[in-house]
């Protein structure tokens, strides 16, 4: 019997044991798994705060870039040019200093459990644009090395740049002449106003076959109406007290109203009026 108890005993005493022997191997691998998730997300910052660096890294070969490829740029004195180059020289081992670091994290965050396809395309996009931040510095080197080529002979064309300057001021002003010219006569517009008998005897209007009157279809008298702009003439006083617009002007465009006792015809709608014609004639009596 007592033998019984003793061995009783003993599968309690080994139960109790293994029981405390898994708590404690889970609670390691717990511990573990904690120290594995913070190792992991101390890494993820690192590539983000990396990230932050290489875009501006790219911010700064921009400005370079815009600095190094602007027509102002000839005229910068060698030492700025000296300047600029040391710049970029520097950005050059800047990045040379984050491709190598950036590989290190990827190292290192392949390494974790959590390590994911997508953590892999944001480092092998930042692995791309360190490739063509390093191209973009490739270029601007060759831009600073033509510059100082250039930089010798620079005196020698500047005659020559400003007899162009010159030439193409000129050409400007010419244009902007012959667009003035040609705004004006497309602006430029013709009217008489005049009895039917006056109108007659010059050719603007012509009776035909059964009394139908023709305006302006023959070799008419340009010399007689008066030229003016589109833009500016409103109003045509016609000095008359019985007036009427007989050319082919659209009634909707214009109004003849009464000022003082005498007829004057207002231009209500000018790019309608002048649309089908440049030739106004307003008969009177």
């Amino acid at each position: 019997m007592k033998r019984v108890f003793f061995v009783a005993g003993l599968i309690a005493v080994f139960a109790v044991s293994c029981s405390d022997g898994k708590t404690d191997n889970a609670a390691d691998e717990a511990a573990q798994d904690s120290i594995r998730i913070e190792t992991l997300e101390t890494e993820k910052d690192s590539l983000m705060s990396l990230m932050g660096e290489i875009s501006n890294n790219l911010i700064e070969i921009n400005g370079l870039e815009n600095i190094v490829t602007s027509k102002e740029f000839k005229s910068e004195s060698p030492s700025r040019k000296r300047e600029i180059l040391n710049n970029i020289e520097a950005i050059k081992q800047e990045l040379a200093v984050r491709r190598q670091k950036l590989e290190q994290l990827e190292e290192k965050l392949k390494k974790q459990n959590g390590y994911t396809a997508n953590l892999q395309k944001t480092i092998d996009s930042q692995k791309q644009l360190i490739d063509q931040q390093n191209k973009k510095i490739t270029d601007l080197e060759d831009e600073l090395a033509k510059a100082n080529i250039k930089i010798e002979d620079l005196n020698v064309r500047v005659d020559s740049l400003n007899t162009e300057v010159s030439n193409v001021s000129k050409e400007k002003q010419i244009a902007e002449q012959k667009t003035e010219e040609l705004t004006n006569q497309l602006n430029t517009c013709y009217y008489i106003v005049e009895t039917n008998k006056v109108l007659k005897e010059k050719k603007i209007l012509e009776k035909r076959f059964l009394g139908r009157t023709k305006i302006m279809e023959g070799d008419f008298d340009r010399s007689a109406f008066v030229k003016a702009d589109k833009r500016s003439l409103t109003e045509i006083p016609t000095g008359s007290t019985s007036a009427k617009v007989v050319s082919k002007q659209p009634a909707d465009s214009y109004e003849i109203v009464d000022e003082n006792g005498y007829k004057v015809v207002k231009i209500t709608n000018a790019n309608l009026f002048w649309e089908k014609s440049d030739f106004l004639v307003i008969e009177v009596k």
